[in-house]
């Protein structure tokens, strides 16, 4: 990854779930020297034409003088908490098509937003919310949906891959937000045409030759990727494990007590937010994961840079 400051966003409703991922951007941006741009998205000039006879009136303006009030107060605290002076963003729109916006014209690489938002405790069955599921499945970049406080940096990083070309950005994530000298890489795998191989009376002796040849490919498969991103064997551990990759991921990571899972998004037609269809690991995992998910995008597999690991090219 380049050696220039990136930026990270951070959007806030002002809710406590978006406060919370306030402060893990903050902590992230000071782990990695970036720059944290802090905004907060008004309603779009059509529902302030609802909410405001004039919008230009004094009582609308007062409404945008609290918002800004609000972000700045939010700023210097994360300022006197983490040491990084975030730069407040006050726009107008629609939340999720805001955010994208302006990480567009930022240049951001990141966008951090709280799981659930404003409507958390609200529902116990919407695990994510709208504006993070809307924001996740578009972005070019990669989105950081955060759950648990920010008490201190990202110790136990777990990168999801199943080897496609988007696990290397995958893996350069993890090796870029951990301060620890450890990563953990998970993957579950399966018998190819297990199901075909049982319904042809295929014996466990068979099926178990199978999965270790399958296990023996993927441990190649990722210690080259190790290789290709210039990682030492020593930097990561490897869990790759037979299994359905839902439970099987999580029941890795909870086992390690993972504080956040990197995992790869497929293509924006592959909505994460789908109604009645079957959704990519990546929704599965966002929805029911405890701890926070990063989503990165299928695009970054084709622009990420090589992993730089020396100590002294890790901001840590």
């Amino acid at each position: 990854m380049s050696s220039q400051p990136g930026r990270i966003l951070a959007a806030t409703d002002f809710s406590p779930a978006a406060d919370r991922a306030a402060r893990r951007a903050a902590s992230v941006a000071a782990t990695l020297g970036d720059v944290l741009h802090l905004a907060h998205i008004l309603p779009p000039a059509e529902t302030f034409a609802q909410l405001f006879a004039d919008p230009a009136s004094s009582e609308a303006q007062a409404f945008r003088s609290r918002a800004e009030r609000a972000l700045e107060e939010r700023a210097q605290r994360l300022a006197d908490r983490y040491g990084v002076k975030p730069v407040c963003e006050l726009h107008a729109g629609h939340a999720a098509q805001a955010i994208l916006d302006l990480s567009e014209s930022l240049a951001a690489h990141l966008i951090v937003l709280g799981a659930r938002g404003e409507r958390e405790g609200v529902s116990l069955l919407q695990t994510v919310g709208d504006t993070a599921v809307k924001v996740a499945e578009r972005a070019r970049v990669a989105t950081l949906l955060v759950r648990r406080e920010a008490e201190v940096p990202y110790g136990r990083v777990f990168a999801c891959v199943k080897g496609v070309p988007a696990d290397r950005s995958i893996v350069a994530w993890a090796n870029r937000v951990s301060p620890a000298d450890l990563i953990h890489i998970a993957s579950a795998y399966s018998v190819p045409y297990e199901w075909r191989l049982v319904e042809w009376g295929a014996s466990q002796r068979t099926l178990e030759t199978y999965a270790a040849r399958e296990r023996e490919s993927r441990t190649r498969a990722l210690s080259e990727l190790l290789r290709e991103c210039g990682l030492p064997a020593a930097r990561a551990q490897l869990h790759i494990e037979r299994g359905e990759p839902l439970p099987t991921i999580l029941q890795i990571a909870g086992q390690w007590h993972a504080d956040v899972l990197i995992l790869g998004r497929r293509a924006e037609a592959d909505s994460l937010s789908a109604a009645g269809q079957f959704g990519s690991i990546a929704r599965r995992i966002a929805f029911h994961a405890p701890m926070d998910v990063m989503i990165v995008p299928p695009a970054l597999a084709h622009t990420e840079r090589s992993v730089s690991t020396k100590p002294a090219d890790r901001r840590e």
